[in-house]
Order: C-alpha cells, then sequence, then structure tokens
C-alpha cells in the first residue's frame, strides 16, 4: 500500500530528507492517519533512527527536547516535529516513562506508541508499514485498539483514555472489546492526572462532545466549560 501527499508537505517530506537522508526518515502517526481518511493536518510527524543531536544540528532553529528526543520546527505553515526512535519503560507517574533508551529500529519504536491506526509508518518510497498488522484493518473498520496490554497502557498513562474518547469523537470510530473492558477497570486512574493536562485534552475534542466527555468519564462540574 502507498500514500499521496498534498504538493507542500511532499515538499516539506523532501527537504527533511535532503537533510537526514532518505532511509533516516519516517512519516508516523497521526499524519499518516489523517493522510489515510484524507483529513485534512497541517503537523508532520517524522520518525528516525538519528540521534536528536544530529536533527538540532542540521535543524538549529528548532525546539529541542533531548529527553524524549524530538526536534520541533516550522517549515512554512508546517509544524514538523521529528522523533528518534525510542521504547519506554517504567511509568511512575501515571503519566511520564522514567526510562527511555534511543533504539534503531521501528520495530521497537512503535510500542511505545498508543493506538495500531497511530502506529502506521511511511518510507521514502511512500510505502505504509504497519508493523502491528492491524493499523490499516483497523482504519478501514474504523475500530480502536490499543497496543499492547490495554490495561496496563491506561495504568501507565491515563491520559490514554481521553485520547481514545477524543479519536472516537474525531474519528467516529469504536472502542475495541478490549480498550473497552480495559478503560472500565482502569478509568479511577484519571484522578491521579493533574487537572490542567484534563482540560488540555478536553479542549482537544470536537466542541460538541466536550460535555459528553466529561459526563462518561464522571469528571465532575469543575471540567464543564
Amino acid at each position: 500500500m502507498k500514500i499521496a501527499l498534498k504538493s507542500k508537505f511532499l515538499q516539506a517530506f523532501g527537504l527533511i530528507q535532503e537533510k537526514l537522508g532518505k532511509e533516516n526518515v519516517y512519516l508516523v502517526g497521526g499524519f499518516v492517519r489523517d493522510t489515510l481518511l484524507n483529513r485534512e493536518t497541517s503537523d508532520l510527524d517524522i520518525a528516525t533512527p538519528l540521534s536528536s543531536e544530529h536533527v538540532f544540528s542540521l535543524f538549529p532553529y528548532g525546539l529541542y527536547f533531548k529527553k524524549f528526543g524530538t526536534v520541533s520546527f516550522k517549515l512554512g505553515d508546517i509544524k514538523v516535529t521529528v522523533a528518534t526512535f525510542r521504547k519506554e519503560t517504567d511509568y511512575k507517574d501515571h503519566r511520564h516513562p522514567s526510562k527511555v533508551a534511543f533504539v534503531k529500529s521501528l520495530y521497537e519504536d512503535y510500542k511505545r506508541r498508543d493506538f495500531t491506526i497511530n502506529s502506521l509508518y511511511v518510507d521514502y518510497n511512500f510505502n505504509v508499514i504497519d508493523p502491528t498488522k492491524h493499523g490499516i484493518k483497523d482504519l478501514t473498520k474504523k475500530k480502536l485498539c490499543l497496543i499492547g496490554n490495554n490495561r496496563r497502557r491506561l495504568k501507565d498513562d491515563p491520559l490514554r483514555i481521553l485520547r481514545a474518547y477524543r479519536f472516537s469523537y474525531e474519528l467516529g470510530f469504536d472502542f475495541s472489546r478490549k480498550l473497552k473492558h480495559a478503560i472500565r477497570k482502569e478509568k479511577k486512574h484519571i484522578s491521579e492526572l493533574l487537572p490542567q493536562k484534563i482540560k488540555e485534552e478536553i479542549k482537544k475534542c470536537p466542541a460538541s462532545s466536550r460535555k459528553k466527555l466529561v459526563n462518561e468519564l464522571s469528571l465532575g462540574p469543575s471540567f464543564e466549560e
């Protein structure tokens, strides 16, 4: 399966390939998902085996977050984020991994991502790579499925519960049976998130669905607009 890019994204993708080497540049995440769904997007997500130090040396005007290996910058009106392949472990605060290790393979990188539909990569030949082997199928079936052990992934980072609802409302997707069960068992951990993070995620939801989200998760009146 191949992907078709609009001209402005094609130019940006080409420029980044020139800088980093085409074999080191993969489109990934929300950009790939939304492009395959024919949805508008202004963000370009890139994954690479190169170190973030090296990426930053080539794009020194970007915002550099060494701990998570990301460099963000703008190319015209396109917001670009380049992230070094990584794996994450030990979510001791129910939000951030205490251990981050940078790796060389996307087949390690994909395991840290949340949903199968957000774990599709595109190489320099515009081939779509589906390391979970379920991403394209779930995109077609309009199904939200978490990668890995569902309950553990939600307990590690309960913000994924709010993200699941947001994607469901935005895309019109249903939860998988496992995800629905895991949310029911682990939604109590939402209380361990900072209220500001919860509010930020609610604001990313379509306005017409925000009150529904607050009610679904029993978040309370303080989170209602």
